[in-house]
């Protein structure tokens, strides 16, 4: 089982603590102390106030933010949790990837999705409507980017006469490249081509809000897992080969021991999920720390 953990942004508690470059430092080194396996940024450019105001969060720019984390670590690998690829032209993103890659050594690690918020595609000028033929495209873009030295490209947002990417990604042939969403057309493309699904679990609120199907139990993750290596297989794909990052639909508390951390963790990794996330303290920077120090002593030593 392998760890990651989102970096939580808030501006508004502890006098800006959360946004401190020295506190963002000083995260990303306790999580990679910890023997956590990935640092992780959402991408939310353009967010609402309305949808800040009711549940919804701060983010950094992913690709400047796990940029300077990776140059105050060694071994954490840099992941997007999830990079949105319709809201930006798909040259640009690949040329944001790839540097990040370069920088950190190969360290990269890239969750996609379509987006959900209307509002952030208006003010953004991208057609929510488009959001999925724009990612199929992009992707189609970027993979002959990473695959080829001139890419030549006609397709019915984007077209290149030549384009080349250079420096070239250091991951070949190119960065992995998750999924996330729990939609049929979600879990159909990692079959064909995704190195990895990141399902969404919470309550019906939750996926209706991000326009996603539900997941109700562990069971049924267990069953979308079996689909999509049922759908590699079948286009010659190996099933082992597929990262499945979910904590399943009921978690521990936080606060559990670690004999109930390592058993749920078995649990997980019966259902064919290799990575989780860990549990973090997010009533103070400090708090935080703390439980990442105590889950990598207590519970991820036992397992390495």
């Amino acid at each position: 089982m392998r760890f990651m953990t989102e970096y939580p942004i808030r501006s508004d508690v502890e006098d800006g603590a959360w946004i401190d470059p020295a506190h963002v430092v000083e995260f990303a080194r306790a999580a990679e102390a910890a023997g956590l396996d990935a640092l992780a940024l959402t991408d939310h450019p353009a967010p609402s106030k309305k949808w800040l105001d009711h549940g919804g969060h701060e983010t950094f720019d992913p690709f400047v933010g796990l940029g300077f984390a990776a140059a105050v670590t060694e071994r954490l690998r840099l992941m997007t949790f999830l990079a949105v690829l319709p809201y930006r032209n798909p040259f640009l993103t690949a040329r944001s990837m790839t540097t990040l890659d370069v920088l950190s050594g190969g360290r990269t690690l890239f969750a996609l999705g379509t987006g959900y918020l209307r509002s952030e595609f208006a003010a953004l000028g991208v057609d929510f409507d488009e959001r999925n033929a724009l990612f199929d495209e992009a992707i189609e873009v970027m993979k002959g980017l990473w695959a080829s030295d001139e890419l030549h490209h006609e397709g019915r947002h984007f077209r290149a006469v030549g384009v080349t990417l250079k420096p070239a990604a250091v991951q070949v042939p190119h960065p992995p490249l998750w999924l996330g969403g729990n939609a049929k057309i979600v879990r159909d493309r990692v079959a064909a081509w995704a190195d990895g699904w990141a399902p969404l679990l919470g309550g019906p609120e939750l996926t209706r809000t991000t326009r996603t199907a539900t997941i109700a139990s562990d069971e049924d993750l267990a069953a979308r897992i079996r689909e999509i290596q049922d759908g590699m297989e079948a286009q010659g794909r190996d099933r082992t080969r597929l990262d499945v990052c979910a904590s399943g639909v009921r978690p521990p508390a936080r606060d559990a021991s670690a004999a109930e951390w390592l058993d749920h963790l078995g649990h997980l990794a019966g259902l064919g999920i290799t990575w989780t996330t860990a549990p973090l303290d997010h009533s103070s920077f400090g708090a935080a720390l703390e439980s990442l120090r105590r889950f990598g002593d207590d519970v991820i030593a036992k397992l390495r």
